[in-house]
């Protein structure tokens, strides 16, 4: 399990890169403004998901389902000055 602190952004920052072993991830808005949300670089502040202040973004896998997961990069941009998140990863530990 890891626990970072990220400071978004007005260009588009990494909040968690790719990871295959990831089972759950959480994204928690610590700021006073939206934090937009995509899979990419290109993401903005008109293409990516709004996360308001205070607010939380759970990735999470159902365990013993067989689903798609998304385990690839997550970014993050704001309108204006930086933002901090919270981000929680949860990986896969058996060998």
């Amino acid at each position: 399990m890891s626990i970072v602190a990220v400071s978004v952004a007005t260009t588009a920052t990494v909040l968690k890169a790719k990871n295959y072993k990831r089972i759950e991830l959480v994204i928690d808005n610590q700021s006073t403004q939206d934090v937009f949300l995509g899979d990419g670089d290109g993401v903005t502040t008109s293409t990516g998901i709004p996360l308001e202040p205070g607010e939380r973004f759970t990735l999470s896998q159902h365990a013993g389902k067989s689903q798609f997961f998304y385990r690839g990069a997550i970014y993050g941009i704001v309108a204006a000055s930086t933002s901090d998140c919270r981000v929680l990863e949860l990986e896969e530990t058996r060998a």
